[in-house]
């Protein structure tokens, strides 16, 4: 009878951490997807861009990157919400 219940003991801690790795994996992708939908990542996404296609260029700052981002909106509209 030990050994039943060492063994159910056992697979308690290792499925409750499947569980929360599961959810902690959920939680980090509905994240970037929000994020994505958001436009939050449109630095990242560029800081990206610039290091595979111009590595000796030096990259805007993330001040300089979003006014010329928001300039180019102004510029060029397109459907959105506001």
């Amino acid at each position: 009878m030990d050994s039943a219940s060492s063994g159910a003991r056992g697979a308690g801690p290792s499925v409750l951490a499947r569980g929360l790795c599961a959810v902690g994996n959920v939680a980090r992708g509905l994240g970037r997807y929000l994020e994505g939908v958001l436009g939050a990542d449109k630095y990242r996404v560029y800081l990206e861009h610039q290091a595979r296609t111009h590595p000796g260029v030096a990259p805007m700052g993330a001040r300089e990157f979003w006014r010329d981002y928001t300039d180019w909106q102004e510029k060029n509209p397109q459907g959105r919400c506001c």
